[in-house]
């Protein structure tokens, strides 16, 4: 029977032991899934009239799940960017948005569409002199 009782408690003791080592597996799991969800191919279009001047600047945005401290880091990567109308910027995020402003004081159109995995996300257009434009896009 203490035979019995000491096989009963060292099996309990590895089924503990099991399960805490599966927990870590099992969120791992979860935030590979969830990363890989809500990640995707974005693409900033530029346009307006053809051969205005822009600058601007985007932004690339992740959660990255660090095992270690068992936490969640967001990262940024900011890009400066500028040229002529027509202009296109592809990059791999979770969350990405940019601002963009005309160079020139006249009435020329500038407009700014981010999209994420081919499906518009958001867009901006202004003719204002010196005129600036805001997009964003996100899970």
């Amino acid at each position: 029977m203490k035979r019995l009782l000491l096989l009963i408690l060292i099996f309990a003791l590895l089924l503990l032991l099991t399960s805490c080592m599966d927990v870590q597996g099992i969120k791992l799991a979860v935030v590979n899934n969830v990363t890989q969800h809500t990640t995707g191919t974005y693409t900033i279009k530029v346009g307006g009239t053809v051969g205005l001047n822009f600058t601007g600047e985007y932004k690339v945005n992740f959660y990255v799940y660090d095992p270690d401290t068992d936490s969640f880091n967001y990262t940024t990567d900011s890009y400066s960017v500028g040229g002529q109308v027509p202009e296109e910027y592809t990059f791999e995020a979770m969350v990405g948005g940019g601002l963009f402003q005309k160079l020139t004081g006249d009435l020329a159109l500038l407009s700014v569409e981010i999209w994420k995995d081919g499906v518009l996300q958001d867009s901006d257009s202004t003719t204002d002199p010196w005129g600036a434009v805001m997009v964003a896009g996100g899970p």
